[in-house]
């Protein structure tokens, strides 16, 4: 009996196909294990939002503030020449009229003695004239003319001696040396600053406000006279320090949608404060309303099961988390604490724990 026998090269495409359909199948199964698991990043979505407001009408806000120099101001020669001497070093204190650097003043000097010596020949011929004229001696015309010179050399003396006082820099008032910009002997031409100065006596704080409150303020205001008095406390020291409002811009951060407020208070006895050091301000905020009366729009409400749901933005997770809350007549009745913030608009597209960041309304728009 004659058994039938496949060639050696037909086993080996058989085996070949039978490996590649394995690994195929393998692949497939992967990608599909690592789509069902969504093996991906969730992208953030921007979400609008608001702050709620509940207590007896005044809401509580802490805010992250910066420090800032009352006043600080670039000082520069008001002419150009070699430095000399700078006599003060950053940090160092300085009170008004001292003097801080010098220029060279030998070119000056030699202006200032052409200026006098220019001017006093013009005087005496002005001088002469003046007698001369009454006398018929020398004509009106004559006279007017040294009158003139006469004129124009006091100016040009006044100058020379304004220019070698300029070779002085001088402290415009009592206060700190915060940085130098030039050396001695270096060249500087005028207005080029050389040192800067700021206050010791007075610091500023800045802060960010959030848009919601800056209409609540301006009618609080308007309606009371009355200024909210803020506070601020320092990382050095855990106490709080009564400030007062010195600044509040009109126009809104294009990146936080919110309004720079500056505040100013005393430099607190027996701590180091710096500008740029970090600061925490305490205000008291007209709250929007009631408990029970906080309008919760259509678009933040979410119903399932019989029950009424919104979404709070949680703000250092940058994540979304669904809440139960009770609301009637449209308005808040509880649910959410105060300062939570309450997504009002695509609430129904939401889902709990889902990753959103706070939208920002762009210019424009």
């Amino acid at each position: 009996m004659t058994r039938f026998r496949l060639p050696a090269q037909l086993w080996v495409a058989l085996l070949l196909g039978f490996l590649s359909s394995a690994a195929s199948a393998e692949v497939k199964a992967q990608v599909n294990k690592e789509s069902h698991h969504g093996n991906h990043k969730e992208v953030p979505r921007p979400v609008k939002l608001t702050q709620i407001s509940l207590g007896d009408g005044m809401s509580q806000r802490l805010l992250p503030g910066e420090v800032r120099a009352a006043e600080r101001a670039g000082l520069s020669f008001r002419v150009g020449g070699e430095i000399q001497q700078i006599n003060v070093r950053p940090g160092e204190e300085v009170k008004a009229g001292q003097v801080l650097a010098l220029l060279d003043p030998a070119l000056y000097e030699q202006q200032l003695e052409v200026a006098r010596a220019q001017y006093e020949l013009a005087r005496v011929l002005y001088q002469r004239n003046l007698s001369l004229v009454e006398q018929g001696v020398v004509s009106r015309n004559d006279f007017d003319k040294s009158k003139s010179n006469h004129d124009v050399a006091k100016a040009a003396l006044d100058k020379a001696e304004v220019e070698l006082a300029y070779t002085r820099l001088l402290a415009p008032y009592d206060g700190v040396i915060s940085k130098r910009d030039k050396r001695q002997f270096e060249y500087v031409r005028a207005q080029e600053t050389v040192l800067g100065i700021r206050t010791e006596n007075q610091i500023d704080v800045s802060f960010q406000l959030p848009e919601q409150f800056i209409g609540a303020i301006q009618r609080y205001q308007a309606s009371t006279g009355k200024v909210l008095p803020p506070e601020v406390r320092f990382d050095s020291r855990d106490a709080w320090f009564p400030a007062r409002l010195k600044e509040m811009s009109t126009v809104a951060d294009s990146a936080t949608g919110s309004y720079t407020v500056i505040v100013t208070l005393p430099m607190p006895e027996d701590l180091n404060v710096l500008p740029g050091m970090s600061a925490s301000v305490r205000v008291l905020l007209p709250a929007q309303g009631l408990s029970g009366n906080t309008p919760v729009p259509a678009g933040a409400v979410v119903t399932a099961a019989d029950k009424t749901y919104v979404f709070r933005w949680l703000p250092d997770d940058n994540r979304v988390e669904k809440v139960a809350v009770v609301i009637q007549d449209g308005k808040l009745v509880s649910g959410l604490n105060d300062g939570d913030f309450l997504v009002i608009a695509g609430a129904d597209e939401l889902k709990d724990g889902q990753a959103a960041v706070r939208w920002v309304k762009e210019r424009g728009l």
